[in-house]
Parts: C-alpha cells; structure tokens; sequence
C-alpha cells in the first residue's frame, strides 16, 4: 500500500507544468485596493527625500531637484526599486534614472508597440499595460494593437518588451474599434478588474455603441493573468446619447462584502456633465457566475471576440474552473445595473455637506443656493456671489477617490472646477455623509489643481507647475484607532503607538515592542502534555482578544511545532481553549498572536507566557522498521526529486528562451504548460527608510489636521519651499 501510494503521489509531482511568473506579492493597507501614486514625499523638512512604493514595498532615495521637477516626478508610475537604476513610466515614454542623477529613454523591443495607455505594476519589472486606442475612421492599424499587455522592463538591457497579451481576436478587429480605453481599476483579493470604455461599430445597423466593460483578470494566474479573463459589459441610452468622459469605481471598505459600484460621468449634447452611480448586486460573484453560464451554453453568454464583432453565436456545453486558463476565449455578457442614482457636486464657499457616496440623492437640495464668495466675518458675512444647480457646470472635472481598507474605514475624495480654478477635497467616515472642504491655496504660484496621496506620512498634497513648491495637509488619524491592538497592527504605517491609554503619533521612529505591549497571559494549564493526558489548553488573558477585522485570526502555539488547533475564545475573549497537537518534545512558553495577513505592511501583536509547559511527544512504535522504511522512501524521494528537477530546468530552459526571444514571443500561451494555477509564496521585506541628507535650502508649508471620529477637522500652518 505504501508503495502504490508512493507511486501516486510521483504521479502527481512529475504531471505538474511550470511557468514563469511575476512573485506573488502583497499591497499595504494604503494600496490595498489601488496603488494610485508611486512617489510620495517622506519628510516635511527635508523635500527632495522621496518614497518610492512598487508591489508592496518601499525605499527612500533622494533625487535632487535639477534633476527632476516636482510636478514630474509625482507624476512617475515606478517599476522597480533599484536606487542606482530606476525604471519608471512618464507621459507614456518608459524611462531610467541611472545613479540619481541621469535620466535616459528606454529603447522598445522589435514587435512592442509604444505606450498608449496606463500602467499597472507588478512585482518582477513587470506591469500591465491596457493601450488605448483610437480609431474613429475604422483604418487598418500597422503594427497591429493589443487589447491587453504584460510588460517586462530590462533595467540592465534598457528595453521594455511584451510578454504576454491579449492580441487582435481577428486579423479584422479595426474594421469595428473606434474606442478602446482603460478609465480605471481595482483589485483586492488576488483579482484585478479592468474598467474599460469602449466604442463599437455595428456593420449590420450602421450604428456606434458605447459601452462599458469590467474585466477581471486572476492574479494568483502571475504571468498568465490575462489568459484568466472574464468580462461583464452594460449598455445604457444614457450611454448612446452623451459622450461618457470619466468612470471610476468607488469601493466602500466598511461593507462586508465591500460595496463597490461606478461613478460615472456624462457630456450632454448641450456640453453640460451629468454624473451618475451605477449599483451592482454582489459585484465579485458576477464573472464567475459568467464564467459557469458559459461553459453551460446559456443564452446570452457568448466571447468577447464575437461581441466585438457584434456577432450571434450559440456556446457548446464545456467546463468551467474559476480563473482557469482559456488563451484568448474571453467569456462575456451583457448585465443590467440594480440601481442607477443621479449625483450632485457642489463648490459652495468653505465646507459644503454631500450626500453620502451611497445614499439616494436628496433633490430638494439641488434647489438650493449655494454662496460661493462671502465677505465680513460671523453673523455679519454677506454672500456676494450666489450660484445654483452645480451639478450642470461643465467645469467640474477630474473626480478622484482614495479608499482604503479594514480597519482605516474613510473614503476620500476629490474634484475640481476649472473655470473657478478650485479644487474640494471630501471625507467619508463609514456610513456618514461626505463633507467638502474648500482648498485656500489656488492663488499660490501657479498651484496645480490635482491631489496627491502621500503614503507616510499621511496626507495629501498640492504642486506647482514650475517653480518646485509644495502644499501638503497631513491627516492624523491615529485617534481613529480605539484599541491598542489595532492601533500597533495597523497604525505602524502612520508612525501611531498606543501610550496613555490611546493611539497617538509617536514622536520617535525606534522599532516598539509587540510582545506582551497590549496584552499579556495571566495564566495557563494544564502545565503537561502527553499522548495520555488531554489536549485541551486553556489559556487566560489579562485583556480582552477578540476578532473585529476581517482576515484577522490567532495563533495559539507552544515553541515553533507545536500548534494548537479548533482555537475558541469564551463570550468576552479574557479565556481561550484550543487543542494542541504534539509534535516536539521540551518544555516551552505558550504564545498567543493576534495576525492578518491581508496587507504587507501589518504587524501582529502576541504575548509570551512566564511559564512553560512540558511536552512529551508520542513516540513512533516499532522505531527501528520505520528507519528503514523512511531510508527506502527517502532514496525513492531523492531519485523522484531529481526527475523533477530536471524536468523543472528543461522547462525553464525553454520558457526563458520564449521569454527573452523576439522570434518565439508568443501572444497567448498555447501550451498546455501555462494553462494550470501558479502559486508560490513570497516573504514581503518592508525596507526600512533611510532619509539622506540634503545640502538645500527649504522651508516648509504643511497643514496638519487631526480629525477625531466626531469632531470637525483643526489645522496648523507652516510653510515650505524647494528650489
């Protein structure tokens, strides 16, 4: 029996196939949902100091100003994290910094076509690249243009080239793109959704559909994600009849599961913007739902390749597997929206109180009229400049959102109006409404009207064009955190430590304690541990532990084997009972963990028993025939591994050829060696940051609010200035 078992599990191994792939990676809690900004500044004193943030990681590295403006630089989609060879996509031209102080083009691999579109970065040098394309007259591109591409960047050759992609589904594709964009994106869950905006001619009615599509691509897939992709499209008349000129998703975090639906604005013939939300009902069950009515042949599912071409065909019964690999058979189907809501911006003067995000719109308060300038001071401000019904001025443009994950429940928001040369930055707390504040800092310079995110700390912030000067507003919101657990796990990004019974900025930046910091262990037993004796562990606590964030769990262990298992903490989390499974004998201290393994940037909190418990692992009956059959099985173990082995390097051989050949670049894996799961670990180092000193002269502006839960916003002003 052992035999024949040892047999089948060789089976196994030698069936699997390999594919190169990007290392899995893990964003922060910040970019958990979308990495938005690759740059972001470091310190307030010291302004060319910059964090770089790709895949979950970060360094600081100093780039002095004759090299690189400030208005450029946050505009940087980095790739990697090379100090001394910097790899980065600007205005669509990927370019290299080399050693802090020369920037220089990177060439394009013969068959890559230029940057069209936005970027998505990976880990590996590697990004997703969506072009977009333009084709109003129906003409014959040259070279051809992909829907979707994965990017590898060459930091020593120089040279970007495309590894992977979703091609021309036909040689024809252009007699029917007129519009192919990329409006936004989100991912979370090892998912990636592609928001996508697109414009069809239709040869039969001699007409244009524009339509909205979301393709979700599997990123535990690596360098096959896009042989993963699914799509759900919608048609509205809304859409037909005005031109759609923004789409974004908004996702609420404080929902479980998140509720994420678009935002989406609308240029009327009369060329003013409608803007509107668009609801789904259970967002993330929906492509695989598609998936699964494809393979059964229902009506109304068809492929991507035959809906572009506006094509009817009937599907043939197949199976499906959720982020299997299908090459470029795009399942897809056309959806209705559950809800669809107007929404309403204002620029009143100050603060103005939104709707929240969620919520059914109030119209009364569309009637309303709103003071964009007053003058004099408290009960003796007189409006001088009144304006109605904003939500119809076409100058309000460029609406961005920043949303985070548990437990950092806020949403953020932002929108501008370029006639009135104004911007309004939004908060959103859970379920609350979304007040707007007015940005005082538009007569600065020659201040841009964009927002940046700055990770750490955290903020956002202002540029100008030309003159390298930067307006920043730092948030705390280390008082949002009630507790001390998650003011450590989770308030490390934001320099937070819970000191005198609440979260506050710490002043200093030395590493804290998280053992035995929040909670410790008051008792446990029993103190012994045998094959005999029960396996029950009751463990009590001076605190309360009790699980509040999603993906947080415990871990419950006694030295680094021995685990306890079926983990059950009683009604007010003081006293936990668990099971331990016996694998090491010794005497050791029982740690409890407080983990989540969700963003990269978490810690976990633990605490250490003073006692210890003695452990007598049950001992393997008949000791010295199991020698010898664990010898046996270890040479059959070694002969099998080196078949592995070898077929792994023939394998690996052959793909970095595929890889790094021009000749042999494939558009889709058509092997069958690309079609299964990858999935590897990865450990994710967070680089601790080393500001180096900068010889220039600066001064500071910076805002700092601190914003409790309840509490209007305060701020302090000082300034700052970098040549």
């Amino acid at each position: 029996m052992i035999i024949l078992n040892l047999i089948t599990i060789m089976q196994f191994f030698l069936s699997i196939e390999y594919s190169y792939s990007f290392r899995r990676f893990k964003h922060t809690q910040f970019n958990y949902y979308k990495a938005l900004d690759s740059v972001s500044f470091r310190s307030a004193a010291n302004l060319p100091s910059y964090d770089i943030y790709v895949a979950g990681e970060s360094i600081t590295i100093l780039i002095p100003t004759s090299v690189v403006d400030l208005s450029d630089i946050f505009n940087w989609k980095v790739v990697n994290l090379k100090k001394d060879r910097l790899m980065f996509v600007h205005k669509n031209k990927p370019q290299i910094l080399i050693n802090r102080t020369t920037i220089r083009p990177m060439k394009l691999k013969p068959g890559t076509n230029p940057l069209t579109g936005p970027i998505i970065v990976f880990s590996d040098n590697e990004a997703l690249h969506v072009p977009t394309i333009i084709n109003p007259n129906l003409t014959e591109p040259f070279p051809k243009w992909n829907y979707i591409e994965l990017l590898y960047f060459d930091d020593e050759d120089e040279e970007v080239s495309v590894i992977r992609s979703l091609p021309m589904l036909a040689n024809d594709d252009w007699k029917f793109i007129k519009e192919w964009k990329m409006m936004d994106y989100i991912h979370f869950d090892d998912k990636l959704y592609l928001l996508i905006k697109r414009s069809i001619w239709n040869e039969k009615t001699a007409s244009v559909t524009q339509e909205i599509s979301i393709i979700r691509l599997c990123l535990d897939k690596g360098s096959e994600l896009i042989s993963s992709a699914i799509e759900i499209r919608y048609n509205r008349p809304e859409f037909q009849n005005n031109q759609i000129t923004q789409a974004i998703f908004i996702c609420l975090s404080y929902y479980i599961p998140e509720k994420i639906f678009l935002l989406i604005t609308h240029k009327t013939l009369n060329q003013t913007l409608i803007h509107k939300r668009y609801f789904f009902n259970d967002f993330v069950s929906l492509f695989d739902k598609t998936g699964k009515e494809y393979a059964s042949g229902a009506n109304n599912y068809t492929l991507m390749r035959y809906h572009l071409r506006s094509e009817v065909r009937s599907c043939q019964n197949t199976t499906f597997k959720s982020c299997s690999s299908n090459e470029n058979i795009v399942p897809s189907v056309e959806l209705n929206f559950t809800q669809i809501w107007d929404y309403h911006f204002i620029f009143a003067d100050g603060m103005s109180d939104l709707t929240g995000l969620e919520y059914a719109y109030d119209h009364t308060q569309n009637e309303t009229h709103f003071c964009h300038q007053r003058i004099g001071y408290g009960y003796k401000q007189i409006c001088i400049e009144i304006d109605k019904n904003f939500n119809q001025d076409d100058s309000i443009q460029n609406v961005e959102v920043f949303f985070f994950g548990y437990p950092f429940y806020w949403l953020y928001l932002s929108y501008n109006n370029v006639r009135l040369n104004e911007s309004r930055r939004c908060g959103q707390y859970k379920y609350s409404g979304l007040p707007c504040y007015k940005n005082d800092e538009k007569s600065k310079d020659d201040i841009q009207l964009h927002y940046y995110f700055n990770h750490r700390p955290f903020g956002f912030f202002h540029v100008t064009k030309d003159t390298n000067r930067a307006f920043r507003t730092l948030l705390d919101h280390c008082v949002d955190y009630v507790s001390c657990n998650y003011c450590m796990m989770y308030g490390q990004n934001m320099d937070c430590i819970w000191s005198n019974s609440r979260c506050e900025i710490r002043k200093d930046q030395n590493v804290t304690q998280t053992v035995n910091y929040c909670f410790k262990i008051t008792s446990i037993s029993p103190l012994m541990f045998n094959s005999s004796s029960p396996e029950t562990l009751t463990i009590e606590l001076d605190k309360p532990l009790e699980l509040k964030v999603p993906k947080d769990y415990y871990v419950i262990k006694a030295g680094p084997h021995n685990h306890c298992t079926n983990i059950k903490p009683n009604h007010n989390g003081l006293i936990f009972n668990c099971s331990m499974r016996l694998s090491e004998s010794g005497k050791f201290k029982i740690s409890v963990s407080l983990q989540n393994d969700r963003y990269a940037d978490a810690i976990s909190m633990s605490a250490l028993s003073a006692e210890k418990v003695d452990i007598v692992a049950p001992e393997v009956e008949h000791e010295y025939s199991s020698i010898i059959i664990l010898l046996f099985l270890g040479s059959l173990l070694i002969s099998f591994l080196l078949i592995v082995y070898s077929r792994y390097k023939k394998q690996q051989f052959k793909k970095r050829s595929t890889y790094y050949s021009y000749k042999n670049k494939r558009k889709f894996s058509n092997s069958k060696k690309q079609r299964e799961y990858f999935e590897t670990t990865s450990a994710i180092t967070r680089v601790k940051a080393q500001i180096l000193p900068s010889k220039m002269n600066t001064t500071n502006e910076t805002t700092i609010e601190t914003r409790p839960s309840s509490k209007p916003w305060t701020s302090v002003s000082s300034s700052y200035y970098t040549r």
